[in-house]
């Protein structure tokens, strides 16, 4: 029997946090971001997590060559922050990167929803997130993994389009029906465009259930973690794992044990037989055979539905959506570069998360960094903001 191959995929994506922005101050200062909260939370969670965790992979690598894969999608904007306040985790990226071992995949430029609007602004995301890339990491991905792992069959033909090969999205119950995600799967009408289903199921045991106390397999264990895979039948080629990176170290501690966790099961995946850890590139030059999947609407990660709820859900949500996406003809022909910048970080998922009143688990991180003391008081502090960006891109 053939060694089932496993793929981590971490994502990271830290917007730029809107201050409070009130409407006398439209068209009349335009700081718009949150520098203080935006420098705070960089360097914490460079501190917590970023830079330990990419310690910890980097010394597997060196401990087990060749045996230890990884990769990331890290957000323009995660970058950009990471370059102005904390650079010290780029170097470590590269360290990762220069090791081999470690992909970084495409992805969008402010961690946005503009796919779930139209191809013109969403392709604008993914060009500027290339360039950033081979800018910082002199990388050019082939494999992609849109923000919170959205994607539709529209959605793919436009990422075939840009000449990438793989995308990572989710496993989601209803669009897979009996199939297991753990196959390769490809686009219907670009059938050379290989997908990657994340097993949520599995994640979920580690992102919501880690430190659970009332769960009946606390603590959990890379032994038990372990036989929790060997449901998987052996036969499935596959099994994919994505999530946060910030579940290593900010949504669960150092003491909780989740660092010696991640230790301890990928130790076990280098030195057993069963398992092979690979970056989900190596899918591209795959003879494995592989089966069309459609999926007319889009899916995502996100909640019991993996739908779009939790970006567009409401009507403050869908309001705020449409008035952003108006402003792309302003967009397209504006010249003031700072405006335009803006108005691409307004795409980001995290603004629209704010706005949610879908309800939300206890165990949900989503919403660690919320500041907002209401959705309604998310939705107006945003159109504040968006109405100036207009008249500045007007200009």
């Amino acid at each position: 029997m053939p060694m089932q191959k496993i793929s981590f995929h971490f994502q990271i994506s830290q917007p730029y946090r809107l201050r409070t922005y009130r409407f006398f101050d439209i068209n009349v200062h335009h700081d718009y971001f949150d520098e203080f909260q935006d420098s705070y939370l960089a360097n914490r969670l460079a501190e917590r997590c970023y830079l330990p965790a990419n310690q910890l992979i980097l010394d597997l690598i060196r401990e087990h060559p060749g045996k230890i894969a990884i990769s990331y999608s890290i957000s323009g904007s995660s970058i950009k922050l990471f370059q102005e306040y904390c650079p010290e985790v780029i170097v470590s990226f590269k360290q990762l990167l220069a090791t081999g071992c470690v992909e970084i995949t495409g992805s969008t430029f402010t961690h946005s929803i503009a796919s779930l609007h139209g191809k013109t602004t969403f392709m604008e995301q993914v060009r500027l997130q290339e360039n950033l890339l081979f800018e910082v990491f002199g990388i050019k991905p082939t494999t992609f993994c849109n923000t919170e792992m959205i994607y539709s069959d529209e959605i793919g033909e436009w990422l075939a389009e840009m000449g990438y090969q793989t995308v990572l999205t989710e496993g989601a119950k209803h669009i897979l029906a009996w199939k297991d995600p753990g196959y390769l799967y490809c686009n219907p009408f670009q059938t050379d465009l290989k997908l990657m289903l994340r097993n949520y199921n599995l994640c979920d045991d580690i992102t919501l259930r880690f430190n659970d106390k009332s769960w009946d397999m606390y603590p959990l264990t890379a032994e038990k973690y372990l036989g929790f895979l060997k449901a998987v039948p052996p036969e499935v080629p596959h099994i994919n794992f994505a999530f946060d990176y910030e579940t290593i170290g900010e949504y669960y501690t150092k003491e909780t044990g989740i660092f010696e966790f991640f230790r301890s099961l990928f130790t076990h995946f280098a030195e057993m037989d069963e398992y092979q850890m690979v970056m989900p590139k190596s899918v591209e030059y795959s003879t494995e055979k592989y089966t069309t999947l459609n999926i007319p609407w889009a899916i995502s990660g996100m909640g019991e539905e993996k739908d779009t709820e939790d970006w567009l859900g409401n009507e403050l949500q869908q309001e705020a959506f449409d008035q952003l996406f108006k402003l792309e003809p302003l967009y397209l022909v504006s010249k003031n570069e700072t405006a335009k910048l803006n108005w691409l970080r307004l795409q980001g998922a995290d603004h629209f998360n704010f706005m949610s009143s879908k309800w939300l688990s206890k165990k949900s991180v989503k919403r660690n960094f919320d500041v907002y003391p209401s959705p309604y008081q998310a939705f107006i502090n945003y159109m504040n903001v968006l109405n100036d960006v207009k008249i500045q891109l007007a200009e």
